[in-house]
């Protein structure tokens, strides 16, 4: 049985077409309120940008989502987690700062702005899968205890995944930083002295005994460690770097095992959103926006994260290119220009493979029907 993805595309008919009133249509014929019942805490899953970052979804779309979901009898908030790197979102007090000068208040967005595994990352609760690389998986409270989740992400490219879009902003995006590391590595990370102030922060939160202080710094014992990377959040001074050694095959399966167990503790009370405008080859975590690839096409909806993405980029691999935007860029394979703008970009990916594996696990379905809404 197909998937439904609903579709509306940019481009006004008429003076009044706006399209925030096309995604409160988007919004009711997908189904959207269905999921709420009166007084849910109802999740929406953001992404406030990188510092320098132009390309993220603007505030105003999520105004226009928060206001339906009050009038379903719902009570949202919008968040999103700390990030593994250093960076201008690595705890909630810097997050929600950069969250604010991008535009992201409770003026412009009509709900309240958290961050969804606290002040350092800590804050999360396991859910069992079982899968083959993760079994249990870690979600950040906020999401965790949430009643039901609205997903808004915005398409791209990404230097890891190919494609980003729901799968990798549930996946990588609900999970805290130990989380994080625990997709991206399976080995221990990598202790920098020279800025270790010998705090003992990291060797509190080590549960397993392999971190210790000698001549006044920290240092672990890889025999001992998990690779889960509290440590990493418990540092303030960028003294333990992250080791990402899973090849990317494995690294995105681990993704997708996430992405399962996010949608796996929501049972049928969550539901998506793809943006595809702004679309640049890498994430909205680069402290830079890149050039389009292709011109803005619309916003897609859905209760399934697979279909939704597959349809995602199935509508942009269909777009023409912006030639004047790639055809100076000699790390893109411009042979892919016409068939797969993400294979153009990134000539060692491959996108199919979050999608295969979803469908494998039972995340969600290739097959999909594309219903336009106007």
């Amino acid at each position: 049985m197909k998937s439904e993805v609903y579709f509306t595309k940019f481009g006004a008919l008429h003076m009044d077409d706006s399209i925030l009133g096309r995604l409160t249509r988007l919004f009711d014929r997908v189904g959207a309120g269905s999921i709420i019942k009166e007084n849910d805490i109802v999740a929406v899953k953001a992404h406030f940008g990188e510092e320098g970052n132009i390309s993220f979804v603007s505030p105003l779309y999520y105004r226009t989502i928060i206001d339906r979901i009050k009038i379903c009898g719902g009570n949202p908030f919008i968040s999103d987690t700390n990030t593994l790197y250093v960076g201008h979102r690595n705890n909630a007090v810097r997050h929600l700062n950069l969250a604010l000068k991008h535009g992201f208040s409770y003026a412009t967005v009509n709900a309240p702005i958290l961050i969804a595994d606290g002040l350092t990352g800590m804050d999360f609760v396991e859910e069992e899968i079982n899968l083959k690389h993760i079994k249990k998986a870690k979600i950040a409270s906020a999401f965790y205890w949430a009643n039901s989740m609205v997903v808004l992400s915005h398409c791209k490219g990404h230097m890891m995944t190919s494609f980003g879009g729901a799968i990798k902003n549930i996946g990588m995006g609900c999970a805290p930083r130990s989380g994080k590391q625990e997709q991206h590595s399976g080995g221990a990370p990598k202790f920098k002295s020279k800025y270790c102030t010998g705090c003992g922060e990291c060797v509190k939160w080590c549960n397993w005994g392999a971190i210790k202080i000698e001549n006044k710094k920290a240092v672990n014992d890889p025999a001992k460690c998990i690779g889960c990377g509290e440590c990493i959040s418990a540092c303030r001074f960028d003294a333990i770097d992250s080791f990402w050694d899973s090849d990317i095959t494995k690294m995105n399966e681990k993704m997708v095992e996430y992405a399962y167990a996010v949608v796996k503790n929501k049972k049928d009370k969550i539901v998506f959103f793809n943006f595809l405008m702004n679309i640049t080859p890498e994430c909205d975590c680069m402290p830079s926006t890149d050039r389009f690839l292709v011109p803005d096409i619309g916003i897609l909806a859905s209760f399934d994260p697979v279909a939704i993405d597959f349809a995602s980029i199935e509508l942009i691999n269909s777009s023409s290119v912006i030639f004047e935007n790639v055809n100076d860029k000699k790390e893109y394979d411009l042979k892919y220009t016409e068939k797969d703008k993400f294979k153009m970009v990134h000539s060692n990916l491959n996108w199919k493979i979050q999608l295969e594996y979803g469908k494998k696990i039972g995340l969600g379905n290739m097959d999909y029907e594309l219903i336009e809404v106007k």
